[in-house]
């Protein structure tokens, strides 16, 4: 029986484990699971990296389709979420709900932490803008910690590492260790939707294995899961991508 390898942004890493870990169990395949940010992950399929199914941001895999990475037809949605503040376990939730409250908030923080978008984080890019379009860049520099991910930035809030914690919502519901302060407010707001498809030229056993997966994934029952970890099957407000 073969391995099926799953390339994951790392967004979607809580709410996949366990429908994941029920069709192995169910089955008996092992599923080799390595989650990542987007940009990275998308550049490991570019480099022939042997994948099967891969779960990255919308745009990422329309690309990858649109080179013939992924099968477009197999390309369905897991879910959207969106950018929040982190803090730990049992601190005050400060006012981001507006976006003087939001500036007030960084700029009064002891510190804060967010992904490195040159490690290709989805929600770091954007947060790094929204900084930029808040005019508090400089002001943040020496306070601010770059994480290798939303996983990392979460991690680091709960440990007491970063007072604030800035990545997806779906990353922050699911450590026990931090709270959603709040999301983003109005048009400082960004969605991604995530997307799952099966990577081009599969044959045989594997190809087999992983539509079944790639169908367990997407199935009713599977989706109301994703959503009790944040990612909805609609955004309520904001760009999406």
């Amino acid at each position: 029986m073969p391995d099926i390898g799953f390339f994951c942004a790392g967004a979607a890493q809580a709410a996949l484990r366990d429908p994941i870990a029920r069709f192995e169990e169910r089955h008996g395949v092992r599923i080799l699971l390595d989650f990542g940010p987007v940009g990275r992950m998308k550049q490991r399929i570019l480099a022939g990296e042997a994948v099967q199914v891969v779960v990255l941001s919308r745009p990422a895999i329309a690309d990858l389709a649109a080179q013939g990475r992924v099968v477009a037809s197999t390309v369905s949605d897991i879910g959207t979420t969106g950018v929040g503040i982190a803090v730990r376990k049992g601190a005050a939730r400060p006012d981001v709900s507006t976006a003087d409250g939001l500036r007030r908030t960084l700029l009064a923080a002891a510190s804060l932490s967010y992904g490195d978008p040159a490690h290709g984080d989805s929600s770091g890019i954007h947060f790094a803008s929204v900084i930029e379009r808040l005019a508090i860049r400089e002001a943040l520099a020496g306070k601010t910690i770059l994480a290798a991910s939303g996983v990392d930035v979460v991690d680091r809030v709960a440990r007491g590492e970063a007072e604030l914690g800035a990545t997806q919502s779906s990353v922050i519901r699911a450590n026990a260790g931090v709270e959603l302060a709040g999301m983003l407010p109005g048009d400082l707001q960004h969605h991604t939707t995530y997307a799952i498809a099966l990577a081009a030229g599969l044959e045989g056993a594997a190809g087999e294995w992983a539509s079944g997966l790639l169908a367990h994934l997407t199935s009713p029952e599977v989706r109301q899961h994703y959503e009790r970890f944040g990612l909805a099957q609609a955004p309520e407000t904001g760009p999406r991508g």
